[in-house]
This record gives C-alpha cells, sequence and structure tokens, in this order.
C-alpha cells in the first residue's frame, strides 16, 4: 500500500493550487482553502518519496477534532471536514509568525542546550537539564520565515517592535496559544500521552484573529508515551516517541539530517509500518475514537466527489 501521495484535481471556481510538504492546497474563489492532507512525510526540511498510509487521515481527523473541540474558546478558519483527508477552510491572512509553545527538552532545543546554548527566541532557559526533561513552565519560542524558506527564531519583543505582529494582536495570539496548548496537556494525558511541544498559526479574517492551520496533530506537536515517563528520565533512559520524531531518529542513525545535496536513505518497510502504527496509535489516544481506515482503491474519486458537494453549500 502506498499511500496518497499527491492529488491533481481542477475544482468548480478553483483560482490556485499550492503544494506544501504535506498538504495540497486549493483556493476557491480567492476566499475558501481546500487542505488535502496528503500521506506524505517530510523530516529536516526534506519530503521523502515514500508515504505514511493513513497518515493523511489521521492529520485531517485529529485537526477536525479539535476544531470542533475548542469551538466557542478559539476562533478557527475552519468551516467543514467534508472527507476524512480535506480540512474546508476560509482564506486568512496570515500572520509571518509561526508561534511554538514548548514544555520540554526535545528536539531542535534539546540540539541546541547539548552545545551550550541556553538562549532561544530570547527565552533563557534553565541550567543542569537533560533530554526529555520538562521545563518549569511553557515557553513561547517563535520563528518566522526567510527568503529561502527556513524557520528563523526571532522573540516575542521582535515581533511586535518590527510591526510583524501589532501588539494588541500579538497578546491575543500568544492568549490563544497557551489556552490550546495547556488544553493541549490536558487531552494528551488523557490519552496517555505527554505533550512536549506544539506549532501554532494565525491569521486575520475580517479583523478577527483566527487559528488558521492544523491543531496538535503528529505532524505539529511531539508527544512522547506517558507510562513510565518519570521513572525513564531518572534512569536517563530514551523515552518513546509517538509521532513522526521516531522517523527523524531513524534516519539520524543512518546519518541523513537533511545535509545540503544530501539524498534521505529509502524508509525501511518496518520502519514506514511502525510510523503508521504510532500515527493511528496517537489519533485514537486523542480522539477516544477507533481508527477507521478508508480504502484506498476509491480515495480519488471521493475526494473530488466530496469537496464539490461541500463546495455547492458555500
Amino acid at each position: 500500500m502506498k499511500g496518497l501521495y499527491q492529488t491533481q484535481y481542477t475544482f468548480p471556481r478553483q483560482t490556485d493550487l499550492r503544494r506544501g510538504k504535506v498538504r495540497d492546497i486549493y483556493e476557491i474563489d480567492h476566499e475558501l482553502l481546500v487542505l488535502i492532507t496528503t500521506d506524505r512525510i517530510s523530516a529536516y526540511d526534506v519530503v521523502l518519496p515514500e508515504t505514511i498510509p493513513y497518515k493523511g487521515q489521521v492529520l485531517t481527523g485529529i485537526s477536525d477534532h479539535m476544531f470542533q473541540t475548542f469551538s466557542g474558546e478559539v476562533p478557527s478558519a475552519w468551516i467543514s471536514t467534508p472527507d476524512p483527508n480535506v480540512l474546508l477552510m476560509r482564506r486568512a491572512r496570515i500572520y509571518p509568525v509561526e508561534v511554538i509553545v514548548r514544555r520540554c527538552l526535545v528536539g531542535y532545543v534539546w540540539r541546541l542546550y547539548r552545545t551550550g546554548g541556553r538562549l532561544i527566541s530570547g527565552v533563557r532557559l534553565p541550567e543542569g537539564l537533560i533530554e526529555n526533561d520538562l521545563l518549569p513552565e511553557p515557553i513561547i519560542t517563535p520563528t518566522t520565515k526567510s527568503v529561502i524558506g527556513h524557520d528563523v527564531e526571532i522573540s516575542e519583543k521582535e515581533i511586535v517592535e518590527s510591526g510583524l505582529v501589532p501588539p494588541a494582536h500579538w497578546e491575543t495570539i500568544r492568549s490563544y496559544a497557551l489556552h490550546i496548548f495547556q488544553r493541549g496537556i490536558e487531552l494528551a494525558e488523557r490519552g496517555g500521552m505527554l505533550l512536549c511541544d506544539a506549532k501554532f498559526e494565525f491569521g486575520e479574517i475580517e479583523g478577527q484573529i483566527v487559528l488558521a492551520d492544523e491543531v496538535l496533530t503528529p505532524d505539529s506537536a511531539r508527544y512522547l508515551k506517558l507510562e513510565g515517563y518519570y521513572e525513564r528520565q531518572k534512569r536517563q533512559d530514551p523515552q518513546i516517541h509517538m509521532t513522526k520524531e521516531y522517523v527523524r531518529e531513524w534516519l539520524m542513525r543512518q546519518g541523513f539530517q537533511g545535509q545540503p545535496n544530501a539524498t534521505p536513505p529509502p524508509l525501511d518497510v518496518e520502519v514506514i509500518r511502525e510510523a503508521r502504527d504510532r500515527y493511528v496509535d496517537v489519533y485514537q489516544r486523542l480522539t477516544g475514537n477507533a481508527f477507521q481506515p478508508r480504502d484506498y482503491r476509491t480515495i480519488e474519486e471521493e475526494i473530488y466527489g466530496r469537496v464539490v458537494a461541500a463546495l455547492e453549500q458555500v
């Protein structure tokens, strides 16, 4: 099973098509976005040639669950989920800042810390920590995009002073991000997971600040297995990653970390299967619902028909 790698549709009233690392984004009437989440997977800013079956369905299902969960708490651009791989969204004016909330020394922040770095996005980290340790409290470490597309650290003060986001809007954004993150901690713990960090994207529609991207998915957040976490930390044993950090770590062991002109090694079948199972596991833990895998034999026709039907309603 190869999964859904790419789509190529022409929808009614379509005005643009863009491809992200994982999603194919169809613009409708310059006002709506059809976000089709494929099974592509990226690591170290490189899109791998393999797919992780059901990954797109998992990401869409979790986002759908979260948009409904936070309805009434945080405004969003979400309209509906017409297909297991599709989100229908209002088109927002996106703020050029990615809001990352962290509470655990994993990933990039750990790589920075172990080489002596103690300052990230204007926030100073405490001394004496080891990999996967919890921070005293969640911190916000925003990034913005450079012209070549790599994430660039920026402090909250710099965001406001540079005019990237008006001060009052930034206060609302940081409040929303911290609220979602705190609720995410609770939802994760209910499912036996520890939420390490999460990134959020916000935009503006008719003067209202809205959540404009996927929410607490395994591609936008890191989760560790909660059972045995504290015992493993005391022994300084490796933690159990529930998300695509597993794939990143496998690639790292093969000597690939996104080096310029380097080709990622093909993912082993066992790695693909394990990654698939971890994505599905996170879906079930976060939503409390049993995962119902879709039929790939009819996926292309189903997506097209359901999107067209949804567009007729808006």
